[in-house]
């Protein structure tokens, strides 16, 4: 069956249970970065903010629960978030590093859901950000991309798109030969810019 075949099943159903989990991420102008996350469903509605350093480490994190099953939710997890501070985001086993700190019956399982979808939003949202700034002179296509991600020591295995026996030593030689030329090319931008004339 396709999706929309199983998704029809749905129909002139009544739903018994559903779930939104959000992320956003945000770049601080001191360098720093913010990921906010919601987790919303039929027994719970919370919130978690975490601040990183330049280097994408936890320097701040900290939770609220408006809505809970039980009262006693809300006190120990959220005090266990202090434990995570100094985690590397972008480092692999991140969120290994998140259960060794917490241990699971000292924790929440919707905390640790938003964790790993936050930790997946920096991920995401720090390669646009390196991206800022590059659009003027970058121009590489989707194969080029991925070719330079299954060179990243971040990327690398970290899903089918990026497993290594896909790699394409002719993609990736024309990846890397643009991102030469466009550093060339940024670079006389920013010296006409300090000079004051055009490119």
């Amino acid at each position: 069956m396709d999706f929309e075949s199983i998704k029809e099943l749905a129909k002139h159903h009544k739903q018994m249970f559903g779930r939104i989990v959000k992320c956003e991420m945000y770049k601080l102008e001191d360098g720093r970065a913010l990921a906010v996350a919601r987790l919303h469903d039929d027994y719970h509605d919370m919130n978690l903010g975490i601040l990183l350093s330049g280097t994408y480490r936890i320097e701040e994190i900290a939770g609220k629960m408006d809505r809970i099953p039980y009262p006693c939710c809300e006190t120990k997890p959220l005090e266990m978030l202090s434990k995570l501070k100094g985690i590397g985001v972008l480092e692999r086993g991140g969120m290994r590093q998140v259960r060794d700190r917490i241990p699971r019956n000292m924790a929440c399982t919707h905390i640790y859901e938003m964790i790993e979808s936050a930790f997946r939003a920096v991920f995401v949202g720090s390669y646009s950000i390196l991206q800022q700034g590059w659009e003027e002179v970058l121009d590489l296509d989707f194969e080029e991309h991925r070719q330079l991600g299954i060179q990243s020591p971040v990327l690398a295995e970290t899903c089918y798109a990026f497993h290594r026996e896909s790699a394409d030593p002719e993609a990736l030689g024309r990846a890397r030969r643009k991102i030469e030329e466009a550093h060339r090319k940024k670079a006389a931008i920013e010296a006409v810019k300090r000079g004051g004339g055009d490119p």
